[in-house]
């Protein structure tokens, strides 16, 4: 997926999201362990390119929202490869 066409990311279904999310934490709450659970189902295929970079750097940056990030990273280097 090319990280300059923001049409061809995935969208999260949102029942998927409001069943996570309780009404007393925010639907972000388990972000990270939902995307583990997708790459440990789909092997990487399912998932955005910023997703993939979110997994490497959720290690590196444990407390922060690497979202950003790896978005900024795509749009300056293009594509995982040149990350």
């Amino acid at each position: 997926m090319s990280a300059s066409d923001p049409q061809s990311e995935p969208r999260p279904d949102p029942r998927s999201v409001a069943e996570s999310a309780s009404p007393t934490q925010p639907h972000f709450h388990g972000h990270r362990d939902r995307l583990r659970a997708r790459f440990a189902e789909t092997g990487g295929e399912g998932l955005a390119d910023y997703e993939l970079l979110e997994l490497a750097l959720f290690r590196s940056i444990p407390r922060r929202d690497v979202k950003p990030l790896a978005k900024a990273l795509l749009a300056r280097f293009g594509d995982t490869a040149r990350v």
